[in-house]
């Protein structure tokens, strides 16, 4: 699903293994995903989609009590207003932040989706793996 503020915008179904970074789309200062080779084209998640959120930058970490590199959830929240698009990090008291509270350039990589197969196995060490992976890589 796309937020309504995107609907005006190209847009595509997020597959699993996509590797996706936030961005202002259009004049009106929507923020959402987009594959680093097709930046003009909204990519939707579905509920409950898996989520391996990287390059947060350190005020924004601080904010949300996470790290640079956590797993997150894709939600919708109820549909009160125009933006409602978000995720919910997999940690203890973590509250749904929007999208649109995004910064730009916030990579996101799609594990899960919700019914379909994973592009590779997804247990829990396996997706421990990928964040440690990550993590390595921005340190590095």
């Amino acid at each position: 699903m796309c937020d309504y503020s995107l609907k005006a915008f190209a847009r595509r179904d997020a597959k699993s293994g996509d590797q996706l970074r936030t961005q202002t789309l259009g004049g009106f200062g929507s923020v959402g995903l987009v594959a680093p080779d097709a930046p003009k084209t909204a990519v939707c998640l579905r509920p409950g989609t898996k989520l391996i959120v990287s390059s947060i930058p350190a005020l924004w970490q601080k904010a949300w009590n996470v790290g640079a590199v956590v797993v997150a959830t894709f939600e919708q929240r109820d549909a009160l207003g125009y933006y409602r698009d978000g995720v919910r990090f997999d940690a203890a008291d973590h509250p749904f932040v929007l999208f649109q509270e995004f910064p730009v350039g916030v990579e996101l990589s799609v594990e899960m989706i919700p019914g379909e197969s994973p592009v590779t196995l997804q247990d829990p060490v396996t997706l421990r793996d990928r964040v440690k992976a990550r993590l390595e890589l921005i340190s590095a």
